[in-house]
């Protein structure tokens, strides 16, 4: 009975149980999404706060996400310091050595940058000369790894038809630079220093919302026209008890109200009206890039090995 039991259990598609909320460990596995999750809005957040505006309290905290939210999420996940410090050790062969690498390139580099404008005026450069434009350029580089590395160490899984796919670094990259413009509009509204344009803010965030619904749209395509798991994992994803939070929370809470709300702010309506739409907006697009992240990590399904 055992045997045949097993031989039945490997004969069809199994459920990954070490990554996302839902696995094995419990919360040190939920932990790795976190980790993802702060990692791709806190890069985001800091690349929109210095390349497309020039606030940077913004970008600090973007930082603060990625050095202090995804270190810690990371720690919590691997249970032990040492496991987290051999990450690293190999760039050539795994993208998530490349992945915290660039981590401590952005944190380093970005921190240096933004560093005169915090205090420490005497050191050689300032935001705009050019070593400190040489900065930021290597801290950009850096956060482009860091929004687009998780896709990458996913759509590695070979054994995982859903996550073996370059569609998932794109859409983790789109997903991060718009939680990085929902958390620097949600930072502005708490810092009445800082005045925001929040009509090229909202023409962005349409942009971006247009990109991450065709994405999704074409991540479904995919998983349909993939083989026998990759259409498990469709019908995990649309069927079972994982589409409350994909289809609910990641698509129609996460972007199609968001892009709903942007419409009507097109409108002529009063500021205060505006800023509470942009602010409902960005708060649904955080829970939509987190739902879509957890979403896709639960409907990864290892191949059969019959």
């Amino acid at each position: 009975m055992t045997t045949n039991y097993s031989r039945e259990m490997m004969c069809a598609p199994r459920q990954q149980l070490e990554w996302g909320f839902g696995g094995r460990r419990k919360v040190r596995d939920g932990a790795l999404l976190i980790a993802l999750f702060l990692g791709g809005i806190g890069a985001g957040q800091f690349v929109v706060s210095t390349w497309l505006l020039d606030y940077k309290l913004s970008a600090v905290i973007g930082l603060l996400f990625v050095a202090v939210g995804k270190s810690v999420a990371h720690l919590i996940y691997l249970g032990r310091p040492a496991r987290f410090l051999r990450l690293f050790l190999r760039p050539k062969t795994s993208w998530i050595s490349r992945g915290l690498i660039a981590m401590i390139v952005l944190v380093v580099f970005g921190a240096a940058y933004l560093a005169p404008d915090f205090g420490f005026g005497w050191l050689p450069w300032s935001a705009d000369s050019d070593l400190g434009s040489a900065i930021l350029a290597v801290a950009m580089v850096a956060a482009f790894v860091v929004m687009v590395y998780d896709g990458f160490v996913l759509a590695s899984c070979k054994s995982i038809s859903s996550w073996h796919t370059m569609l998932l670094p794109v859409m983790f990259f789109t997903y991060a630079i718009a939680g990085g413009v929902a958390m620097t509009a949600l930072t502005s509204m708490l810092d009445t220093g800082f005045v925001l344009d929040i009509d090229n803010l909202v023409s962005l965030d349409t942009m971006l919302l247009g990109a991450m619904m065709a994405l999704v749209v074409f991540y479904v395509l995919n998983l349909a026209t993939s083989d026998v798991t990759a259409k498990e994992s469709l019908r995990t994803l649309v069927m079972r008890r994982t589409a409350i939070i994909f289809v609910g929370l990641a698509i129609l809470a996460g972007l199609l109200v968001p892009i709903a709300l942007a419409i009507f702010h097109q409108l002529d309506i009063e500021e205060a009206l505006a800023n509470v739409l942009l602010g409902a907006s960005a708060l649904l697009e955080l829970c939509g890039d987190l739902s879509v992240r957890h979403s896709i990590l639960k409907a990864g399904l290892h191949a059969p090995v019959f």
